[in-house]
């Protein structure tokens, strides 16, 4: 009676209660959508700017119907920006090769060998990968100039270095995964420590070593201060300098920028597009090890 009772309470509630409850989700819900909307406007707002203003005769800094033309993608790669671009693809890929290098000898060792202070060193470099190089700067010009390194490979050389902290605490945990079992199974077989790296732990490795790779070429590419700091010879300077040349004293050419920016990120995403199959389900072992 009593649990009746409760039913024809709850059942008797006037309709604007009832009304109330249902409308206070559906509010909820809304706002939500709406802050989704704005911060999904944040991104998409820029690239559409982008996409627009590289295709507008005339265009500003505000989004509008195009005059259509391809004179700006022109104007974009003429007066030696196309060669800044070949510059950043050579420095980045030298970075990203010195990088993953260097990173994956260094965590294999860290990763299989008894080394003195191992976890004190590995908290060190985890903490260097925290460290922007601009801090440190001036020393580094001090001594580029001294030596007369002021050029595109030393350069890309040092982008490199700068990434190798983080690239090897990635790899690093990437080796940790794979069974010693395979590697003393190649011992067995008279196989050398390079040979174990070239045929088992690289190919295993590899959804560390592309992701250390894609990080590295990225944070070469983007680079703007170091470049312009350490690279003397104006016709070795990347595409970030290039871009700053767009921008005049008293004007800005926006469609060269947008369609500089377009050409600019092709190769970090053609780059992305050619290492994702290596990060399919990452690596499996499943069948390597038999008892």
């Amino acid at each position: 009676m009593e649990l009746s009772a409760q039913k024809m309470t709850g059942d008797s509630a006037p309709p604007a209660a009832r009304v109330k409850r249902r409308a206070e989700p559906v509010s909820g819900r809304l706002l939500a959508n709406v802050i989704l909307l704005l911060i999904g406007a944040y991104f998409v707002i820029p690239v559409l700017w982008l996409a627009v203003g590289a295709v507008d005769k005339h265009a500003g800094w505000q989004i509008q119907l195009p005059t259509l033309t391809l004179d700006n993608f022109v104007d974009a790669l003429s007066h030696g920006n196309a060669q800044a671009l070949w510059n950043s693809v050579i420095v980045s890929t030298i970075a990203a090769i010195v990088s993953t290098g260097a990173g994956t000898l260094a965590a294999y060792s860290f990763s299989r060998h008894r080394i003195p202070w191992k976890g004190p060193i590995l908290l060190g470099i985890l903490f260097l990968s925290g460290v922007p190089i601009t801090i440190l700067i001036v020393p580094v010009y001090k001594m580029f100039a001294r030596y007369d390194m002021l050029s595109m490979v030393p350069t890309a050389v040092l982008l490199g270095v700068t990434s190798l902290p983080f690239a090897i605490y990635l790899i690093k945990n990437t080796i940790d995964a794979i069974p010693q079992d395979l590697e003393e199974a190649a011992c067995m077989e008279q196989a050398g420590t390079f040979r174990i790296l070239r045929s088992i732990i690289v190919p295993l490795a590899m959804p560390g070593i592309a992701s250390a790779a894609i990080f590295s070429f990225v944070n070469a590419w983007g680079n703007f201060l170091i470049p312009i700091v350490l690279i003397a010879d104006q016709s070795s300077q990347p595409a970030p300098i290039a871009i700053y040349s767009f921008i005049g004293s008293a004007t800005i050419r926006y469609g060269q920028i947008a369609a500089f920016s377009i050409v600019y990120s092709m190769p970090v995403i053609a780059l992305y597009f050619v290492m994702s199959r290596y990060f399919k389900g990452g690596f499996s072992l499943s069948g390597a090890v038999r008892g």
